[in-house]
């Protein structure tokens, strides 16, 4: 191919402009590094014990919940609630229920309620009040006789720092960019210069 590269050229690309390809290779993984972000947030998580209570019927017979995984969704469900959300927005200042997360999937009587905030007081704060929300939450719609017991309250003690950063991934395509660049404008010199000879 005169006007263009063909495969025998591509080695000869690489082998007399290695240098440019290395050096946008160089330059592409830097930007990337620098373009990178980083962020850090927390997770608060407290532990709550849930007694469904014991409910009798006129003759003082126990009455038993034949679906009990109905009544952990519930709780889960509650926390979905427009009241639920108005309530938190009130007291937990850029409350989001996408940080929310009420976990009872372990099939024990003990859930987790875990909050992430961008501080680690919001992420306390936003656990702490939807614990005691939840806690009247269910006496009110569910049963008086129906207790949510804090186990482990909402404190730095039960709060996690979680990272994220993209500077792996960025720095990777940016490594992948430099050497497509470098080796398109060492294909571009490389073809200028055939046809002016």
């Amino acid at each position: 191919m005169e006007n263009g590269v063909g495969f025998k050229s591509v080695g000869v690309v690489f082998k007399k402009y290695w240098w440019v390809i290395f050096v946008t290779i160089i330059i592409g993984g830097a930007v990337g590094i620098m373009t990178a972000k980083s962020t850090i947030s927390y997770e608060t998580t407290a532990k709550v014990y849930v007694n469904k209570g014991y409910v009798e019927d006129k003759k003082g017979n126990g009455i038993f919940d034949n679906d009990v995984e109905r009544f952990w969704q519930s709780i889960n469900s509650l926390s979905k609630t427009q009241s639920f959300k108005k309530a938190m927005t009130k007291e937990v200042r850029d409350y989001s229920s996408d940080n929310l997360l009420i976990d009872s999937s372990n099939g024990s009587k003990v859930i987790a309620v875990k909050y992430t905030g961008a501080t680690q007081a919001k992420s306390i704060k936003g656990a702490k009040y939807a614990t005691e929300l939840l806690k009247k939450e269910v006496i009110k719609y569910d049963d008086e006789k129906s207790k949510l017991v804090v186990i482990d309250q909402a404190s730095k003690d039960t709060t996690a720092t979680i990272g994220f950063s993209n500077k792996k991934t960025n720095s990777i395509m940016g490594i992948i960019y430099g050497a497509v660049l470098g080796f398109i404008l060492s294909a571009i010199h490389f073809i200028v210069m055939r046809r002016k000879n």
